[in-house]
């Protein structure tokens, strides 16, 4: 009998991750770990008790890069890194994105909890939105949100026109910023 095969973590997760990204979250299993391994289960109960624990690893990964995304894209400009960051998501990682976005499950509840303070944070340290309270930063988040998602999801599903390059998605995604924060700052000195 030849040494039992012995994986580390990461490298199970990497195998998982894989999975997830090419046939979706919800086909991440044991079995298919194994075999992509090329060993039994065995070694991976070894380290997650059941796929639920290691489906939760997933995301952490998932987060990580999404958190990578947004931080490659830094350019002081809050909305316009979060588009970028999302549609460089939607694009390279098509089916995480559709999994975590178009389908009702609870895989999202732990991101908005992680990034949604993180967004804000960054959106407070923005010129063109000095003067809003928190609640209004979180109001226009929200709406700015709405938008790119809906844009992200056209890029994920091949709906945009062809014609449209990464910078015309971007000058959309601005304007419409600028449009809902420029609303924003009218009904704020409206109701003044």
């Amino acid at each position: 009998m030849g040494p039992k095969v012995k994986f580390t973590k990461a490298q199970i997760i990497d195998s998982a991750f894989e999975i997830a990204k090419t046939e979706g979250i919800d086909n991440i299993t044991m079995r298919k770990i194994a075999e992509k391994m090329g060993s039994s289960v065995a070694p991976i109960y070894v380290n997650f008790k059941d796929v639920n624990e290691l489906t939760e690893a997933v995301m952490e990964r998932i987060m990580d890069i999404s958190q990578r995304l947004l931080i490659e894209e830094s350019t002081g400009n809050p909305f316009h890194d979060m588009g970028m960051a999302s549609l460089r998501f939607a694009k390279e990682y098509s089916v995480l994105f559709r999994d975590l976005i178009m389908k009702n499950n609870s895989y999202m509840k732990g991101y908005d909890e992680k990034m949604i303070p993180v967004l804000i944070e960054e959106m407070k340290q923005d010129p063109e939105l000095e003067g809003f309270t928190v609640d209004e930063l979180k109001t226009i988040l929200l709406k700015i949100r709405i938008f790119q998602l809906g844009l992200s999801v056209m890029a994920a599903n091949g709906l945009l026109p062809k014609d449209y390059e990464k910078q015309d998605l971007m000058n959309i995604l601005s304007s419409t910023a600028n449009d809902v924060i420029l609303s924003t700052r009218l009904s704020k000195n409206q109701s003044k």
